[in-house]
């Protein structure tokens, strides 16, 4: 999985907090098992479900983090990849757009960063300046490509 170094930390943020929580989740179920009978204790049960869940989320974060591929700012800006600032041409309204290419953890569409998993990220990523490509999603566009250049 590509992402930027920014996103790697967050997801280092991520199962730090994880695994603080765990420490508290440890001692609510130390607390519940004080309570007597587990078969009938509604406590423990759910602190059991949450352990179960963070340690799940804990094994997704440390999955992540093995996969992850750290990229920075590219130096070709010949081609769309991660860490692109694109500009297109919407062709159905000749409307102007920028976006940022950014991995599936950093993106933000209120501030124009897009993930290349999404349908335009995906459309875009590879393609070059003055390509035209589809955009496949819910109501299909087609869009221009016409700059392509870093996130400094």
């Amino acid at each position: 999985m590509k992402i930027t170094k920014e996103s790697f930390e967050v997801l280092k943020k991520r199962l730090s907090d994880a695994m603080e929580a765990d420490k508290e989740i440890i001692v609510e179920i130390e607390e519940a098992r004080k309570q007597g009978d587990l078969s009938e204790n509604a406590d423990y049960s759910a602190a059991m479900d949450k352990k179960r869940s963070n340690d799940a989320l804990i094994a997704d974060l440390r999955n992540q983090i093995d996969q992850a591929e750290i990229v920075g700012a590219p130096t070709d800006t010949s081609k769309v990849t991660i860490n692109s600032l694109v500009t297109i041409l919407r062709i159905k309204d000749n409307v102007t757009k920028v976006y940022q290419i950014g991995d599936s953890i950093s993106t933000d569409p209120d501030k124009g960063i897009i993930s290349d998993h999404s349908p335009l990220g995906k459309a875009m990523v590879g393609h070059s300046v003055g390509d035209v490509v589809n955009v496949e999603c819910a109501r299909p566009f087609t869009v221009k490509i016409t700059k392509i250049s870093s996130v400094k």
